[in-house]
């Protein structure tokens, strides 16, 4: 999925304002790609300098794309959408939200459990989740059928209650950013679930009962030349989750209370003003 985003550069119908060079101070009208990307930049730099040294750079690249606006236009066109607006935008939690990010390493062919937050009790109605994952790793110029050398594929065990045979060790599966169950053939894996995308962002609804200590499991694997390879460095990855629950006003401060003791809160570093 390239581009991961898109921002507005400026048209002939609406140009880009900026300063312009002469003694006299003024706006001048102008446009294109070159003002779209320090645009994009300026936003992604105020996430790490309003965080500081909380999160990475692939946890602010997570947070963009988590937040971009959607649109009709085709994905191929435009990404996962537009950047948000706003710094506030992506920083800001309503009271029926919860968003939590994962950073870290993963160790080749281990497994990390990223779990989703709800208050005791569960939900009533339906909850939204949005999950967005981004990873960095090497591409592979001797085998283009692979392009990169690691890929990180992911299960979304939404019941921790529920299992289809006995002896499951873990709990049943349900896709989340594909449209196939994980486990397909890799022509469909590559096609559909984008299995080699090194940012992968999706969105659900779900009914409130079937949500019972959800998560994801990440899984690493890595490869060189097509063929299995266990490399001695950790690959990086950050994911940012967002819960919604429309039915729930102070959902927020009662994943807050429950997690006290386990999510560690993300405080500005720079404060910025919030429009009442």
């Amino acid at each position: 999925m390239k581009p991961d985003l898109v921002e507005f550069g400026g048209s002939l119908q609406r140009p880009f304002l900026v300063i312009g060079g002469s003694s006299k101070p003024g706006l001048e009208a102008t446009g294109g790609t070159s003002f779209a990307a320090p645009s994009t930049l300026r936003l992604g730099a105020g996430i790490k300098a309003h965080f500081g040294g909380s999160i990475g750079l692939l946890a602010v690249r997570a947070l963009l794309v988590h937040s971009t606006e959607d649109s009709e236009h085709p994905y191929r066109e435009v990404g996962w959408g537009r950047v948000a607006r706003t710094l506030e935008d992506i920083v800001v939690c309503d009271d029926d939200t919860i968003r939590v990010i994962y950073q870290g390493d993963i160790s080749p062919t281990k497994y990390i459990r990223a779990p989703i937050p709800l208050p005791d009790g569960g939900i009533a109605g339906n909850a939204e989740i949005m999950a967005t994952l981004a990873y960095k790793c090497l591409t592979d110029p001797h085998h283009p059928g692979n392009y990169t050398r690691a890929g990180l594929e992911v299960t979304f065990r939404p019941h921790d209650g529920k299992f289809k045979t006995d002896d499951q060790l873990h709990p049943d599966s349900k896709s989340f950013f594909s449209s196939i169950r994980s486990g397909g053939e890799e022509e469909e894996l590559r096609r559909d679930a984008w299995k080699w995308e090194n940012c992968l962002h999706a969105s659900r609804i779900f009914r409130g009962s079937s949500l019972r200590n959800p998560c994801f499991d990440i899984h690493y694997n890595s490869r060189l030349e097509g063929r299995n390879f266990t490399p001695a460095e950790k690959l990086p990855y950050a994911l940012a989750v967002t819960v919604w629950a429309k039915g729930i006003a102070d959902f927020y401060d009662q994943v807050v209370r429950k997690y006290a003791t386990q999510l560690e809160p993300l405080r500005p570093v720079v404060e910025i003003p919030i429009r009442t």
